[in-house]
């Protein structure tokens, strides 16, 4: 499959002169996620930019002994992050933190997901930060969480380095939506080369060879938002890096719009629409994950679910986010690879 035949190059920009998004999936970094110049039907209500504006960069990395991830989310009115670290030995969590904040004080994500890229959450005695300098810098990942904070003796600490010039091309999608929304524009990266060290309590890992995924989403989204999402990362038999992301219910309710990819080696791979199997009840259970053309077709094992539920007057839903071990077959180029990746899902229902 030759993916520079399938997904066209990036635009420079989300909107085109005349107002309008430029609605498709590219391949490719995007500089900038500028929405002021939207126009016409897609201009937004001015309350809209206040209240259904939100802004996120999650982070996963993945080696053989540990699974971490990091959320920032400017959600418009409030501000949000958490973290996680599962030992993939022990198969179990060893440290969960989650915090509240204000946007623009505590919580902050800029307007680029690529170059020049900042999030952040800061807080006493909490600094966590991904970023990326103008040139061709790897992303930085630095985490700080004071032992008090953390209450954990040693408490949290990240140092990696995310080497983007090294890895395949990125996803970007530009997406009308639905029910009151106007736009949405996410870069998926995945399979990127990682280095560094990661610090819990009194555990210590090393991350070289291992691997990272970035998930950069900017949006005037609507009231409820709802979907399904999974993100893995692994190797081949072969040593060739493969990473996956798959979608169900936000974005693919328009032909334009497809976040299911696939990333072997230096290429990205368009996939099919995704379907998910799971009990929402018992989320620890074990989860179905493919394609309606059967590519991809995996099982998930959670080792740990991530949870945050919200039931205050302005926010009201739930976030699922179970992280674990995913096994099963991937179809590329007539050839049946069995895949071991390690990764999450997730469910999220949540009016905001």
């Amino acid at each position: 499959m030759d993916v520079e035949r399938l997904l066209e190059i990036v635009p420079n920009s989300v909107v085109d002169g005349g107002g309008f998004p430029r609605f498709g999936t590219y391949r490719g970094e995007l500089p900038a996620v500028s929405l002021k110049p939207l126009g016409g039907k897609h201009t937004p209500a001015w309350w809209k930019w206040r209240l259904r504006r939100k802004r996120w960069n999650f982070t996963i990395a993945v080696t053989d002994e540990v699974l971490v991830c990091q959320a920032v989310v400017d959600g418009g009115y409030f501000g949000q992050a958490f973290l996680y670290v599962v030992d993939l030995y022990e198969e179990r969590e060893v440290a969960t933190k989650r915090f509240i904040g204000l946007p623009g004080v505590n919580a902050e994500v800029n307007d680029r997901p690529a170059r020049g890229h900042d999030s952040s959450f800061r807080a006493p005695g909490v600094e966590l930060m991904t970023s990326r300098g103008e040139g061709r810098e790897p992303y930085l990942w630095q985490g700080r969480i004071h032992p008090m904070v953390q209450r954990q003796p040693g408490g949290f600490r990240v140092d990696a380095r995310m080497a983007a010039p090294q890895s395949p091309p990125a996803l970007t999608v530009i997406s009308p939506v639905d029910q009151g929304g106007v736009v949405t524009v996410t870069q998926k990266w995945s399979a990127l080369p990682l280095e560094g060290d990661l610090r819990v309590g009194s555990r210590t890992y090393r991350l070289d060879g291992g691997l990272a995924g970035l998930d950069y989403t900017q949006g005037i989204l609507a009231r409820r938002t709802v979907w399904r999402w999974a993100h893995g990362l692994g190797r081949l038999f072969d040593g060739r890096a493969v990473a996956l992301n798959l979608v169900d219910g936000f974005t693919d309710g328009h032909e334009e719009s497809n976040e299911n990819a696939l990333w072997i080696g230096d290429r990205l791979i368009p996939l099919e629409r995704a379907e998910f199997e799971y009990s929402l009840e018992n989320p620890d259970r074990p989860w179905s994950v493919r394609t309606i053309d059967g590519a991809v077709d995996l099982w998930f094992q959670p080792y740990f679910v991530f949870s945050d539920f919200h039931r205050w007057k302005i926010i009201d839903g739930h976030f699922l986010q179970p992280a674990g071990r995913f096994e099963g077959t991937i179809r590329v180029d007539g050839q049946t690879h069995h895949v071991v990746l390690y990764g999450v899902t997730e469910d999220q229902d949540i009016h905001w």
